[in-house]
């Protein structure tokens, strides 16, 4: 077995494999074998056929995979070898494979060539102790701290339903009726649906619901009561089936069946337990607590904040350099269905990924970082056990079970590895680089997340 390694550019090599008969010959005489064992032809007893009848038979195919995975295992054993850091994987010349002249009676001498594209060396500056990065120190203001107390009164508050006025975070039950010339519709369309109140888009029927009560009537324009399209308030609102084409109007006329609303639960010491805090006596120590509670998210989101300058930083101060071409061909080679125009239109996004990639896992290497199974595994029940907690759903049996499902995912748990990874890798970056702490309202940090969101998701 020979292999002789090409130069292209720093970037890019060429591997030419040289396959003697004797480095594929005991396996494709073991593969004929074992196809003569279990082979029952006509004229011959079991395990009997002549290895020149089973050659003929089926000769061809066992000899070209043989040759296919002794190259993989050579191949393969040689980049282990040589510990060349390639990217995507190597790609064949597409000529070797059409002119392989297949002779099973006379095994000859074979030449492969495989392209790999390399991943560059990098140097990375921008994580050291002289580094400095900001973190933005949020205000928070009291209206927050009153939402969140309001909140927390509303969630342990106790569902009752008033009759005498209507509130802007109450729910209605609504028994609607088609209306045509200003009354109701003689066979007209009917349906009973809720709605919340401060989710009405038609500011003069929210006004006017706020004037009324139970059983009192309101008449509306069904299609404008939310925000929604048509699909919508017919499937949901007016309930049709999908093969219903009956055609209604847009103006109906409702009694209001219920008004149910929650009263906030009484600041009294049963309320101030629900917390699990033993330091919550009092409005004024549970304002603290929530306070205190919000500041730590907060502080949470300015991390991961600082966290994206950090990336950004990287990515703009540190070339990465990218075989372009190898690239673009193997993304074409290894997906049917990507044309040359999506993978010109895709690639930037595509390559700045990689670029990042690079760097992370350079970054995780040089601070010795790992992800094992066991990481990987707490990732995905902690997941799922979040998930499922949000519906009070504590079924240990089924999260065993999802968790395990999960582990034989393995887009899934390159995903989580990633996730981890990285996760790690900021931590570590974090406790190294200085914090330049400045103070933002909340109002302002908000408005920065929000456009840092938009300038992510839009690239």
């Amino acid at each position: 077995m020979q292999i002789v390694r090409k130069e292209t550019d720093p970037l890019n090599i060429t591997l030419e494999l040289t396959l003697e008969p004797g480095d594929y010959s005991g396996k494709f005489k073991e593969e004929i074998k074992k196809i003569r064992n279990k082979s029952q032809i006509k004229g011959f007893r079991k395990g009997m056929t002549p290895d020149s009848v089973i050659k003929k038979m089926y000769g061809k195919a066992i000899l070209l995979d043989t040759l296919n995975e002794t190259l993989q295992d050579k191949l393969f054993e040689y980049i282990d070898e040589e510990k060349i850091n390639y990217l995507g994987q190597p790609l064949p010349h597409a000529e070797d494979q059409a002119n392989v002249d297949l002779d099973v009676n006379e095994l000859k001498t074979y030449k492969f060539s495989f392209d790999l594209g390399l991943a560059p060396e990098l140097t990375i500056t921008g994580v050291s102790e002289t580094d400095e990065y900001n973190f933005y120190d949020v205000e928070i203001p009291e209206k927050l701290v009153d939402d969140e107390l309001n909140a927390a009164r509303r969630r342990f508050g106790k569902h009752i339903s008033p009759t005498d006025d209507i509130q802007e975070n109450d729910m209605l039950t609504l028994d609607a009726i088609e209306m045509e010339d200003g009354k109701e519709k003689p066979d007209g369309w009917t349906t009973e649906f809720n709605i919340l109140v401060n989710v009405i888009k038609d500011e003069a029927v929210k006004n006017e619901l706020l004037t009324k009560k139970a059983e009192d009537t309101i008449v509306f324009d069904i299609y404008k009561l939310e925000d929604k399209d048509h699909d919508y308030v017919n499937k949901y609102i007016l309930k049709k089936t999908e093969d219903d084409d009956a055609e209604t109007g847009n103006m109906f006329l409702a009694y209001i069946k219920e008004v149910s609303r929650v009263e906030p639960a009484e600041l009294n010491q049963e309320f101030f337990d629900t917390f699990g805090e033993e330091d919550i006596k009092d409005e004024a120590s549970l304002r603290d607590f929530l306070r205190n509670d919000l500041k730590k998210y907060f502080d949470h989101q300015a991390e991961q904040y600082m966290y994206r300058d950090i990336m950004d930083h990287l990515m703009e101060h540190n070339s990465v350099a990218l075989p372009e071409s190898f690239l673009k061909r193997y993304l074409k080679e290894t997906n049917d269905k990507i044309t040359e125009e999506q993978i010109d239109d895709e690639f930037e996004a595509f390559a700045k990924n990689l670029q990042w990639s690079l760097q992370k896992n350079h970054l995780a290497k040089k601070f010795e970082l790992k992800v094992d199974e066991n990481d990987i595994k707490k990732h995905f029940t902690n997941r799922v056990f979040s998930y499922l907690r949000s519906y009070g759903n504590m079924d240990y049996s089924f999260i065993s079970k999802t968790v395990e499902r999960l582990m034989q995912d393995k887009v899934q748990v390159n995903q989580a590895y990633e996730e981890i990874l990285a996760t790690r890798v900021f931590d570590r970056i974090g406790e190294i680089v200085k914090r330049r702490h400045l103070p933002i309202s909340h109002d302002d940090f908000v408005q920065k997340v929000s456009e840092l969101n938009k300038r992510v998701n839009n690239f």
